[in-house]
């Protein structure tokens, strides 16, 4: 019988075996296999998963936990057997029963209802029949807004923008700098360029950061198209959280737009969907009406969510070699004027996936983009020279210290932006030019311990008052009367000498807005950050740190989104043998999304 004695590191969680001990309450007479199923069915979903599957068995990790759990290898193989009699929760999905299991895999019903809503909102949208366009009246707009560049290479930026027309659903995913926004911005004037009347379009991220980013990339995208006027108003500028979208109220896991209560909109662009997890996906799918068109941008290979899914990625792994149907071929070659290799076999939702594939934030040959590059193919050979060559990646295998002049000068030099500000808005944009990122909450080499040595470099003695000007700072949880979600940076500012100090705070339209500290929703120091909760920034300079050894938390999909976060310059302390762990480690999420 499953029991809080199986509790342990790695294994089953207190919440795991309650899940099971509740059943077994309920069904005194139920299979004690049945009842380790549903432990394993609520550890993978602890664990980011959607489901469970044997293979979650085979990592170090579980075999470290679980060791050789008879119990477990005998639940796993009657399960496969079918020989389950005595399992009044868990059957095939039409029984209706607490644990679906189907196809080797076995799911809480709640994830297995994402799932389905998911894979049939996405599969209508990407299979809807659209009135055709006249490819040559697009070929004549897009060449206007994107002209072609080299014509010896296929520019994946003007097949992305005519693939939009053709479905109601569009994935464009590509790597840092690839150019998603200024593709999509080019894609919503093609939509408002053809269609009957002026269309309604929302922006939406998961985060406030990423829409904030969002808003900035739109702007400054609108100011450089070759529009009139009227149309560069008909296009919109500012992005908000997906949460906000849907109306989440506070302390509710419903929002207020759903199926019968749908979003008013013909377009709607979600920026970051790597950060979108299952539940989120689902609700937002549920509140748009059929006929909105849902544009997808993200970077598969960063980071998935925090919480269960990985839709992003499961998209687009059904096209990663940009291979297109006949028809689609004809469109791609007759309206944007390139041509594509092709494939016997595309699902409806494959047609709508296009990988934008040459970076353009940073030159294609400089140390960081060949990093990224290298971490991003795990190979450990091109890793590791592109640490060795120097220029704007610079690698040490000491950890980030504030013991010596040298290191406290370093640290005092980084901050010299935040330290000299004589404004809110220009502390709040030094912030936005360096940040110490890392893998760990607790711990010398986690955010907790960055944050107090940083501090105390930086301020001294002041530095461990939470009110001190100057003190970055990170919300850590949404309060939607204040405009404050969770990921927002500001920083405590004083205007003046012996003037109150402030929580700023940048809004989207480029000025600083300050709060009083007791406003404050819960917030933390932000000298240093996770990288999970720098996903969807940027940064001009980034310094990373590693733990010294293997973390758990080290994987290729973590390493590729922390060296990403930097646009001119990595300053990266860690070991040898923590790089090795890092591009080792797989983050892979197990779904049932059937998108093939």
């Amino acid at each position: 019988m499953i029991g809080f004695g199986d509790v342990r590191e790695g294994g089953f969680s207190a919440l795991d075996v309650a899940l099971a001990e509740s059943f077994a309450a309920v069904w005194p007479d139920a299979d004690e296999d049945a009842l380790v199923l549903a432990a394993l069915a609520s550890w993978a979903v602890g664990l980011g998963h959607s489901c469970f599957s044997a293979e979650l068995l085979a990592g170090r990790e579980a075999q470290d936990a679980f060791g050789n759990d008879a119990r477990i290898a005998r639940a796993i193989d009657r399960m496969r057997e079918g020989a389950l009699s005595k399992a009044p929760f868990l059957g095939p999905p039409e029984a209706g029963l607490p644990l679906v299991h189907a196809h080797g895999l076995l799911w809480l019903r709640r994830y297995w209802r994402y799932e389905r809503e998911i894979d049939a909102s996405l599969h209508a949208r990407a299979g809807a029949r659209l009135a055709d366009l006249d490819p040559a009246a697009v070929r004549a707009v897009l060449d206007r807004l994107l002209p072609p560049d080299d014509p010896g290479e296929t520019d994946w930026q003007r097949v992305a923008a005519v693939i939009g027309l053709r479905s109601l659903l569009t994935v464009i995913c590509g790597g840092p700098g690839t150019g998603k926004t200024f593709t999509v911005l080019r894609m919503l004037a093609l939509l408002q360029h053809f269609a009957a009347s002026p269309l309604r379009i929302a922006l939406a991220a998961p985060t406030g950061k990423a829409a904030q980013r969002l808003s900035e990339s739109m702007r400054a995208g609108l100011s450089t198209l070759p529009l009139s006027d009227a149309e560069r108003e008909s296009l919109p500028s500012e992005a908000m959280t997906v949460h906000r979208l849907l109306g989440f109220r506070p302390q509710s896991v419903q929002p207020a737009r759903d199926a019968s209560r749908p979003l008013d909109l013909d377009v709607l662009v979600v920026d970051e969907c790597s950060m979108v997890d299952l539940p989120l996906m689902a609700k937002l799918l549920r509140a748009l009406k059929p006929q909105t068109r849902l544009i997808l941008l993200g970077d598969p290979d960063q980071l998935p969510a925090v919480e269960n899914g990985a839709v992003l990625a499961t998209l687009a792994a059904c096209n990663p070699d940009n291979a297109f149907a006949d028809d689609v071929r004809a469109w791609i070659a007759a309206s944007a004027g390139a041509q594509v290799p092709g494939t016997a076999r595309a699902s409806a939702i494959a047609r709508t996936v296009v990988h934008l594939e040459r970076p353009r934030r940073f030159g294609g040959e400089s140390g960081i983009a060949r990093l990224v590059r290298a971490v991003r193919s795990a190979d450990s050979h091109r890793v590791f020279e592109a640490l060795a060559a120097g220029g704007d990646v610079h690698w040490s295998e000491h950890p980030l210290r504030s013991d010596s002049a040298a290191a406290l000068a370093h640290l005092r030099g980084a901050h010299a932006g935040l330290l000299d500000a004589r404004s809110p808005e220009q502390a709040l944009a030094a912030l936005a030019r360096y940040r110490v990122l890392c893998a760990l909450r607790e711990g010398p080499n986690g955010v907790a311990g960055l944050n107090a040595i940083i501090a105390e470099a930086l301020h001294g003695a002041r530095g461990a008052n939470p009110h001190h000007p100057g003190r970055p700072i990170l919300i850590t949880s949404n309060d939607a009367a204040l405009g404050l979600f969770n990921g927002d940076v500001g920083v405590m500012f004083s205007e003046r000498d012996g003037a109150p100090v402030r929580a700023w705070f940048m809004r989207s339209d480029g000025s600083a807005h300050a709060f009083a500290p007791a406003q404050l929703p819960p917030h933390e120091s932000a000298y240093a950050m996770t990288v999970h909760k720098a996903q969807g920034s940027e940064f001009e300079t980034v310094e990373l740190v590693l733990p010294p050894a293997a973390h758990v938390l080290l994987t290729r999909a973590w390493l590729y989104t922390a060296v990403s976060r930097a646009r001119s310059r990595l300053v990266l302390h860690a070991t040898r043998e923590s790089l090795a762990a890092a591009l080792a480690g797989e983050s892979r999420r197990i779904n049932g999304l059937s998108f093939d």
